[in-house]
């Protein structure tokens, strides 16, 4: 059995803090976006606390759009694959040492069974939120967007 204890307390810090903010958020209509994971929508073996608690997350951006919606606040989350960034360019590196071969292999591996062949950059998976929290998305809560470049679809 696994323990889930720190991913729990990072969901309870999420909801701690949108507590806190209620009231800015119902005084300016605001709009909350929550960063969870593509571990919602697949299984490993080894991701079993982090996937209970992503899953977590969604359900209470979810229950939250119910309870806050009808003050004009929206709730909503991204669920995002590989981010190119520093974390997955050193994990590319590690498997490609450990495969003898080249990182930009791995990244064309991975990248070839991604609709857009090519995974998000930070900054496109920061656009997406911004997207989410803006006046364009004004008539979009509980709703849970993946930010993958088709790498899974939902």
């Amino acid at each position: 059995m696994w323990d889930a204890a720190g991913e729990l307390d990072d969901l309870e810090s999420a909801l701690h803090l949108t507590r806190l903010l209620k009231p800015a958020l119902i005084s300016s209509k605001g709009s909350v976006v929550f960063v969870n994971s593509m571990t919602i929508r697949h299984s490993q073996r080894s991701f079993g606390p982090y996937k209970m608690a992503k899953a977590a997350l969604l359900a209470m951006a979810q229950s939250l759009s119910t309870e806050l919606g009808p003050e004009g606040v929206r709730v909503n989350s991204i669920a995002p694959g590989y981010i190119w960034a520093d974390n997955v360019k050193y994990y590319f590196k590690l498997l490609a040492k450990q495969r003898g071969v080249s990182p930009e292999d791995v990244y064309a591996e991975t990248a070839a069974h991604i609709d857009l062949r090519k995974l998000p950059e930070p900054d496109e998976v920061a656009d997406t939120i911004v997207f989410l929290a803006s006046d364009l998305a004004r008539a979009v809560t509980g709703q849970c967007l993946d930010v993958n470049g088709g790498e899974r679809h939902h």
